[in-house]
């Protein structure tokens, strides 16, 4: 036999592993890796019958049905070699998530079926005509001229996937943009040398050899799984999203989130917990598998889940995300351990749902707060049209819209002092009117700024407004002692933050005793060390500190004593329960200890005359009762201008 259908041979054992690799070992129901294991399994068919075929061919001592076979073994040969580039134009709009595109473009599809129904009519008629191949006796292959047809249909659609390549390299890495590329130089060599030799098997070869570097290259990329959830990584996520994105392409995601995943891990430990995650990423798998709806599994951490499919149709999405809630309702067992998974779940579609990468990304993190506490299934199409849903979701790029074109302004709710019956200060409370919602809480878009950072800006800006306000008006006539200014934890801990605010206090030329700082014992307790030197040091410059939301969660009443705090106000939850006997007592003994400490006591959230008539009616100067009230029963925050006609009209 002839040493060159080893070349065939070296060719099928190099894609038979491939093969079997990605029927044994893939991870993920992923199009594109479907497409590829249908072009591996082509190829390693068309090698396989070249090799038969030749081998046939080359064997001297052939019983009477070898021609027979040779013709059945080449018509194998070509009706799956031909179909290898076919295939390989699909993958690449399968692996760069552009699938949508071909599946919408008529003329696309059409011509991709009409080219490979040209190959195959060309093998039907063959063995009437004989004009692409013959084999003659005993076993011998002839290529006859219609066999160009195949080149020219290959190159047809190498050419196309090049443009495909070329027209959006734009969203695919170089790396792989190299390894789809390096198909073309390689084949067409193995191409030509064949057909200028057609007793030297190398093309098959060839394909291997492309193979192997897509097997090493792409596959790379297509499983970035985390050994620990199971899932697809972080990093491979945001790629993936971020391209779907680029290219508009529709997809349904099932957002899954863990609520009760810190507990989890403090009760599982990590080990164990991370043992969990993974068992939850098989049961996902398995769902979306027994339901038959191909999709990609997202980890995003903090419990966090997305499950992306092609699929658009929400009939075929909530079966899936409804097995998954009863799944995620019922006991856990983790090793010995038993655990109740607090689960929410939702469905979004893009681009019909969410249109914009940072409202996704928004969103996928704060899901299970933005959308209500309900364990059913919920879909975001039923929420996009409530005001307070949307500007949760569109809270980054609100931020940023209000930080930019400097949307934010400041607003003033007087401070009364019982003892002296008049308003002594005020709190400077900031505002984010948005051009498209209005006005929008601070108790929304704060927690917002505090977690993505944008909470400094803000803090700055409250700084300079306040400061301004200051220097613009002569305090001391309208008989104001201190404008309070809140500080969030995050500009507590800023190592600058003494000399920038003194900085901004000379640059504006007021009085740092007119200003107050509110810190809350959330924010002192982050960083005490910084936090206290912060606060230690802007005291001694003159500036007044208030301890504000006193009594929320455990209060340290040691840092109340080693802080130099002149003002401790008491959180709004007192007056809320002061109807209640007992909590009576606490706010009487409350004040009580506070006052004897030396600290000014002021009640927040006073709304009615009744809750206002019990506080003032208590006696300051024996300690029972507190020395400031703020509340609307008093007055609501109020603009600049509305603040200061009613401190004016109280002269």
């Amino acid at each position: 036999m002839n040493n060159i259908v080893y070349f065939d041979l070296s060719a099928f054992i190099i894609l038979a592993i491939f093969d079997v690799a990605l029927l044994v070992k893939r991870q993920v129901r992923d199009r594109a890796n479907t497409v590829l294991l249908i072009l591996i399994e082509m190829a390693t068919l068309a090698t396989l019958a070249d090799y038969t075929a030749a081998y046939i061919e080359n064997t001297s001592d052939v019983s009477g049905t070898g021609r027979t076979m040779a013709y059945l073994f080449n018509y194998l040969y070509y009706a799956t070699q031909t179909m290898i580039y076919p295939l390989y134009t699909l993958y690449i709009y399968a692996t760069n998530d552009i699938w949508h595109i071909f599946k919408q473009n008529n003329k696309a599809r059409a011509a991709w079926w009409s080219l490979v129904a040209v190959n195959m009519l060309l093998l039907l008629i063959n063995p009437f005509t004989h004009l692409v191949f013959e084999v003659t006796e005993p076993a011998i292959y002839h290529r006859r001229p219609l066999v160009i047809i195949f080149y020219i249909t290959g190159f047809i659609f190498a050419i196309w996937g090049l443009g495909v390549i070329i027209k959006f390299k734009s969203i695919v890495k170089k790396d792989k943009i190299l390894t789809l590329l390096i198909l073309y130089p390689i084949v067409i060599a193995g191409v030509i040398v064949q057909t200028l030799k057609p007793a030297i098997l190398i093309e098959m070869l060839s394909v291997a050899v492309a193979v192997l570097f897509f097997m090493i290259v792409l596959q790379r990329h297509e499983y970035q799984i985390d050994p620990i959830t199971g899932a697809l990584k972080y990093t491979t996520s945001i790629e993936r999203i971020n391209t779907i994105f680029e290219m508009h392409k529709p997809i349904t995601v099932i957002l899954i989130k863990v609520a009760n995943h810190g507990n989890l891990r403090l009760y599982l430990g990590q080990s164990l917990y991370n043992k969990y995650l993974h068992m939850q990423t098989e049961t996902f798998s398995s769902i979306t598998a027994r339901r038959n709806y191909p999709v990609d599994i997202f980890y995003f951490e903090n419990g966090t889940y997305a499950i992306l499919s092609d699929d658009y149709d929400i009939n075929k999405a909530m079966p899936v995300a409804e097995d998954i809630r009863k799944y995620m309702e019922k006991p856990m067992n983790v090793d010995e351990y038993t655990v109740l998974t607090d689960g929410r779940i939702c469905i979004v579609r893009c681009p019909e749902d969410i249109e914009e990468l940072s409202t996704m990304f928004t969103f996928v993190t704060n899901f299970h707060e933005t959308m209500g506490d309900t364990k059913d299934v919920m879909l975001y199409a039923e929420h996009r049209n409530d005001r307070e849903f949307m500007i949760r979701n569109e809270m980054d790029d609100i931020l940023n819209r209000a930080i930019s074109e400097n949307l934010f302004e400041m607003h003033y709710q007087p401070i009364y002092s019982v003892t002296e019956d008049r308003y002594v200060g005020a709190e400077a409370l900031i505002r984010l009117r948005d051009e498209k919602y209005g006005l929008i809480p601070p108790g929304i878009f704060i927690p917002m700024a505090e977690s993505n950072g944008a909470i400094h800006a803000i803090g700055d800006f409250v700084l300079s407004e306040v400061f301004d306000f200051i220097a613009r008006y002569d305090l001391d006539e309208l008989k104001l002692d201190y404008i309070e200014i809140n500080l969030s934890a995050s500009q507590c801990i800023e190592v600058d933050l003494v000399d920038k605010i003194m900085h901004m206090i000379a640059t504006k030329g007021i009085d740092a005793e007119k200003v107050s700082l509110e810190i809350t014992e959330t924010a002192a307790d982050i960083n005490p060390a910084i936090v206290d030197a912060n606060v230690q040091k802007l005291h001694e410059e003159g500036i007044r500190f208030a301890l504000d939301d006193y009594g929320t969660g455990y209060s340290n009443i040691r840092r109340v004593t080693m802080l130099p705090v002149d003002e401790v106000k008491l959180d709004r939850s007192f007056v809320k329960e002061i109807d209640n006997p007992q909590m009576w007592i606490v706010i009487q003994d409350t004040i009580s200890m506070l006052r004897e400490m030396g600290k000014e006591v002021l009640v927040e959230g006073v709304e009615t005359e009744e809750v206002a008539k019990r506080l003032t009616d208590a006696k300051p100067d024996l300690f029972q009762g507190c020395e400031l009230i703020q509340g609307f029963y008093y007055c609501k925050p109020l603009p600049e201008q509305e603040f200061i006609e009613f401190i004016r009209d109280r002269l």
